[in-house]
């Protein structure tokens, strides 16, 4: 089984199915583009809070989510996340 990778504007992902029953998020921000750690938990605090919200409309099957951090994503607010994370994945945007 092989995992898939997206590139996207802010963020990079990569996926793939768990076999569990429910999905899983894995959060890579890096020091090198953001050396003050309250931006780096900034963007973790609300793509968690995104995942929190919406991980009951994401499409089956579950998978293991991996958001990488591009630079630019420090700029995002809660609401312009919303709207990149629901084109990155349909349904969700609700």
């Amino acid at each position: 089984m092989a995992g898939k990778r997206a590139k996207f504007l802010h963020f990079g992902l990569n996926f793939i199915e768990n076999g569990l029953e429910y999905h899983r998020l894995g959060l890579v921000v890096q020091k090198r583009f953001w050396p003050a750690a309250v931006a780096r938990n900034r963007i973790k605090r609300v793509i968690r809070e995104w995942f929190r919200l919406h991980k009951g409309e994401i499409a089956r099957p579950p998978k293991d989510i991996v958001v990488i951090a591009r630079p630019g994503a420090e700029r995002l607010s809660p609401g312009d996340l919303h709207v990149e994370f629901s084109r990155i994945f349909p349904g969700t945007g609700k």
